[in-house]
């Protein structure tokens, strides 16, 4: 699309829109030039440590209007890139009302970028997500990748969004100072940011086009490490319950070497849920809700999965002749997982925060 044909609209000036970029291709010029004619107020690009190479692309960059570059001496990864952006838009763009982030490799259309930017604009405060359908032409890995990432983060988070990894984000200014403390410098730290937005509110979506260049040859995302780093990010919410297994197999353990009864064993076990308590209250939901709201149905669900992890515990050591302990590592693990959804629901459920 010409950018020369779009009129700029007023609105815009009030909002800035954030590029990271590191090795940059060509597109990065026209992609800026058009955001500039569309009528934003700024342009953040941060130069992530490309190499000398893309010296003069980004000099040519500087040069359009409203366009601040920053630069970084080394790669230090996206999510540093981001921050510092966040940090300039904070610090030298004193009476701007919100900011976009947009990726550097064409696969954010500016009119998307605009569409998401009005969104915005009309949200009432809310951060707006620019979220990809994945209907066709999508490749294979990305596909998976997003698909395996969604389902994980609505397990995890209870929220359920069409795009969890999209890169075309927008945020009210109040909101940025919170993004600036989180952990992560790579790719991973975008996921930190969606985690933390979905603890306390819902994300505005808007569709967007699902754009993939030479199948997604210019990104920079590396599969393995880069997916790593981003199901750590949702491991951690995780690691309470983790933890508390941990110290309930141990009660379990000592308590049936001593007794051999797994009624007893069981309980004893589950002094582990003060633990499970208190980690997940504070550090997983932070939830501010009262402690007496949240202990008694706390309590209740404990009473319940102890029940219930006895008489499954009990069946297959009975009937089945399992292994006592072998039985206890496998129903408490598929109990976990009912045990933290119902957490996350209807123990400290947000409706009451």
């Amino acid at each position: 699309m010409n950018p020369q044909t779009q009129e700029p609209h007023p609105a815009l000036d009030r909002l800035a829109v954030l590029i990271p970029g590191w090795q940059p291709g060509q597109e990065l010029v026209p992609l800026v030039a058009d955001l500039a004619t569309r009528g934003f107020g700024a342009i953040i690009i941060v130069n992530d440590g490309s190499d000398a190479q893309h010296a003069p692309l980004f000099a040519q960059i500087s040069t359009l209007p409203r366009v601040h570059v920053l630069k970084h001496a080394v790669n230090l990864g996206k999510g540093r890139a981001l921050k510092t952006g966040i940090n300039y838009f904070l610090n030298d763009l004193p009476t701007f009302e919100g900011l976009l982030t947009a990726d550097a490799d064409g696969q954010h259309r500016v009119d998307d970028i605009v569409h998401v930017a009005h969104a915005l604009l009309l949200s009432n405060g809310q951060v707006v997500l620019g979220s990809r359908t994945f209907a066709h032409d999508v490749p294979l890995r990305s596909r998976f990748g997003n698909g395996l990432t969604r389902h994980i983060f609505s397990f995890v988070t209870g929220a359920k969004l069409m795009d969890t990894q999209t890169g075309l984000r927008a945020f009210p200014r109040r909101i940025l100072p919170e993004l600036m403390v989180l952990d992560g410098e790579h790719y991973e730290y975008e996921m930190t940011v969606l985690a933390h937005i979905c603890r306390t509110r819902k994300p505005l979506e808007v569709p967007i086009e699902t754009v993939y260049i030479d199948g997604n040859r210019s990104s920079h995302f590396d599969p393995i490490w880069d997916s790593m780093r981003i199901y750590f990010v949702l491991a951690r919410f995780y690691f309470s319950a983790i933890l508390a297994a941990a110290i309930d197999f141990a009660g379990f353990t000592l308590a049936f070497a001593l007794t051999g009864n797994i009624l007893i064993s069981v309980a004893i076990g589950r002094l582990s849920s003060l633990v499970n308590f208190v980690l997940n209250k504070k550090y997983v939901f932070h939830s501010r809700a009262s402690v007496k709201g949240t202990l008694w149905r706390y309590y209740a669900l404990v009473a319940a999965i102890t029940g219930l992890s006895y008489l499954l515990i009990w069946a297959l050591h009975r009937y089945a002749r399992w292994n006592v302990f072998a039985a206890k590592v496998v129903v408490d693990s598929l109990l976990s997982l009912v045990s933290f959804s119902m957490q996350r629901t209807f123990v400290f459920r947000k409706a009451e925060q």
